[in-house]
């Protein structure tokens, strides 16, 4: 009996051993931001070692320095921003998204998880973007905030010379807001609603609705990985699909997850912020249609790049088709995408 037993332990051990052997390292770019909630919820459920991966996560403040990080190899994934994707192709970053983080594959405009919150002492009133002539507004600079923000001033005429723009990192937004350093923030979720739930007398200006603004999330790789570890993003979007589908069916679930990747957000803040979200990894037409004809011009007219370019060859589906192969249940409750308008 002892023999059996010590054997059946070194089985146990050995068969750990080679499960762990089997792992694939993979470590993932993220940030405090309500919609990386699948990244955590990966972790935290397993779901990521589930389909074979080790996963890490190396947290940022803002995607500019994200980028960084993926190109020095701190990680080999993303997720983040289109405006620094797509500034960083127009510099010759060798970048690839194989995924979008959220979005709607089936809509022409997207800034749903975007806000603009004013102080009660700014004088700007809800839907009040004239008032924000002459403000100082805080928030990341380089980001799809500033990118959310010129593009709802620009909709309405006010250019961004005509507003003081302040760099300041999202975890820092409120308190700005609150010790009257800014007039008013823009930022995405959890931050717009921790703004509006955290600061007295705080203002929502506007949430998403920007028709000329095209910043899904993106989940983003390099053309060396996709080279040289394309079974490692199979197994992702595998795993993130997932998680994604998760999220959406245990929003309170995946908000207390959150709660302990991102500091200084109530629970119920957290909980709105992220049912305002759409967890929706699909790419359709409207990828690099509408960055073409939105989130480019809008750069170019800002000076950030020379030139509007078709980014298709920095978008690599095959990971993605896989995933909604192999698991179609993770997409069952999403909205189909017509068939004109399939990427894959």
């Amino acid at each position: 009996m002892k023999k059996l037993l010590v054997g059946a332990i070194a089985l146990a051990l050995t068969s750990g051993i080679a499960i762990a052997q089997d792992l694939l390292p993979l470590k993932i770019g993220a940030a405090g931001a309500v919609d990386h909630a699948p990244v955590f919820v990966g972790v935290e459920r397993g779901i990521f070692a589930e389909h074979g991966l080790d996963a890490e996560v190396v947290m940022y403040q803002s995607g500019v320095d994200m980028v960084n990080g993926l190109l020095n190899g701190a990680q080999e994934v993303n997720v983040m921003g289109s405006v620094p994707y797509l500034s960083g192709l127009a510099r010759g970053f060798p970048l690839v998204l194989i995924g979008h983080l959220h979005g709607d594959p089936n809509r022409d405009a997207y800034s749903d998880n975007q806000s603009i919150i004013a102080s009660a002492g700014s004088g700007i009133g809800e839907g009040d973007i004239d008032a924000l002539k002459g403000k100082r507004i805080g928030l990341p600079r380089g980001t799809g905030a500033e990118g959310f923000l010129l593009g709802v001033l620009g909709a309405a005429g006010v250019g961004e010379g005509d507003v003081e723009l302040i760099n300041v990192p999202p975890a820092e937004l409120v308190t700005a807001l609150n010790q009257g350093d800014v007039d008013a923030v823009a930022i995405w979720q959890p931050w717009g609603a921790t703004a509006v739930t955290q600061v007295e007398g705080a203002v929502l200006v506007q949430a998403g609705g920007c028709p000329g603004c095209y910043d899904p999330g993106t989940i983003l790789t390099t053309q060396s990985v996709v080279a040289d570890n394309p079974e490692t993003l199979e197994r992702l979007m595998a795993a993130f699909a997932e998680s994604q589908s998760w999220v959406r069916a245990n929003n309170d679930a995946a908000a207390e997850i959150n709660m302990r990747w991102i500091q200084g957000v109530e629970l119920e803040t957290m909980a709105l912020a992220l049912g305002s979200v759409s967890l929706d990894p699909r790419i359709s037409t409207y990828t690099p249609e509408m960055y073409q004809a939105k989130t480019l011009p809008f750069l170019m007219g800002l000076g950030r790049i020379d030139e509007v370019f078709d980014p298709s060859d920095a978008i690599n589906t095959q990971f993605l088709a896989a995933a909604e192969a192999s698991n179609p249940e993770a997409f069952s409750d999403l909205e189909p995408i017509p068939a004109e308008r399939k990427a894959y």
